[in-house]
């Protein structure tokens, strides 16, 4: 019985290994044919002088829309690998223009190519791949909240340009039946455009200042997360209502949280013990004493309503509209205190004639 398990377990791995082996596309070999001179390939931008800028220094860079560039990508063979007459060397990118390759003598206007096929192409001397393409402009799709069933819609951004090389085998001239490798570092960057920078700088400018004066908020985020989704318009505008509305929230002054906060503290402390007697609680405790303590804090609310008196006076003599429309509010709180100290004096000569 164990033998015959093997031999089935055996049969089933060869079955499906000559399954991938007829498959049309796939990862033929593992082995890398070609490698790309990163240290002598180079970019040249049209629109900005012509300087040379080494292809890893361009990686993943930003790049304004509708710049020519022009790059030149050495590849070299990888010495020992076989190269069989199948190989070819496909092309592709997304540049604009449209996309102009040379390779050898053959130049092509296409945004993807296959060259370098045949025995007598590879017994050549390799030669580099040359392109010329503009830079597209900086849309890509992006996700509507609420509406991600809609998978086409397109927003402003930094948007993904690419420029592949990839060895395979063809059969048509056009397309790859199987791939070998992809050459790597794929060239990667990206478009974008003064408005879509000027815009992210105003955005950072009023974000930043509106969270110097109520600090972090949940639509800070959503303001940055509009501008990454693509919609740099949107969030450069609301920015602007943000910061102005945060122009208009004033913190209250550090003394004024302090007073608040022992003003309710005594509040409540007060309320406490008037109910805790009124209902029959703390039988044997001195009366008087506790008449005494509610005296005293209504005479600690009286202190702190005087230091209020004398913030809200403060306000009142400024130039500032708002400081004066907060003194109004400071004395509306202070009459409220009175009252309350008031009442709380009234709860001490009821304690004290239980």
């Amino acid at each position: 019985m164990k033998r015959l398990f093997y031999t089935s377990l055996v049969v089933l791995v060869l079955s499906f290994a000559l399954l991938f082996l007829s498959m049309g596309i796939g990862t033929a070999s593992a082995q890398d044919v070609l490698r790309i001179d990163v240290d002598n390939s180079y970019i040249i931008n049209l629109d900005t002088g012509g300087t040379k800028t080494y292809y890893a220094d361009f990686l993943n860079t930003d790049q304004f829309e509708g710049h020519t560039l022009e790059f030149t990508v050495y590849v070299n063979e990888v010495a020992k690998t076989p190269i069989l007459d199948e190989y070819v060397l496909k092309l592709e990118t997304n540049l604009e223009g449209p996309p102009e390759w040379k390779f050898g003598d053959d130049i092509y206007h296409a945004a993807e190519v296959i060259v370098w096929k045949g025995k007598e192409e590879h017994e050549l001397p390799m030669r580099p791949v040359e392109l010329r393409g503009k830079v597209p402009k900086p849309l890509k799709t992006v996700e509507e909240p609420g509406f991600v069933e809609y998978k086409e819609i397109d927003g402003i951004g930094k948007r993904e340009v690419y420029i592949k090389l990839t060895v395979g085998t063809t059969r048509d001239g056009a397309t790859l039946e199987s791939i070998i490798q992809p050459l790597e570092p794929s060239m990667k960057f990206y478009s974008t455009s003064e408005k879509i920078q000027a815009a992210k700088s105003e955005m950072e400018e009023n974000l930043e200042e509106g969270k110097g004066k109520i600090g972090e908020t949940d639509l800070e985020k959503d303001i940055r997360s509009l501008y990454e989704g693509g919609h740099p318009g949107w969030a450069s505008k609301l920015s602007k209502d943000y910061r102005a509305l945060t122009a208009t929230v004033k913190k209250p002054p550090l003394e004024l949280y302090v007073i608040l906060s022992v003003i309710v503290g005594l509040i409540l402390g007060s309320a406490f013990v008037y109910a805790y007697v009124s209902r029959g609680g703390g039988k044997g405790v001195d009366v008087s004493q506790i008449s005494f303590e509610l005296n005293d804090t209504s005479g600690k609310i009286e202190e702190k309503s005087s230091s209020i008196n004398a913030i809200s006076t403060k306000f009142a003599r400024s130039e500032d509209d708002e400081k004066r429309s907060a003194a109004r509010d400071l004395i509306k709180i202070r009459a409220s205190l009175n009252e309350i100290s008031n009442e709380i004096r009234t709860i001490a000569d009821r304690i004290k004639e239980r």
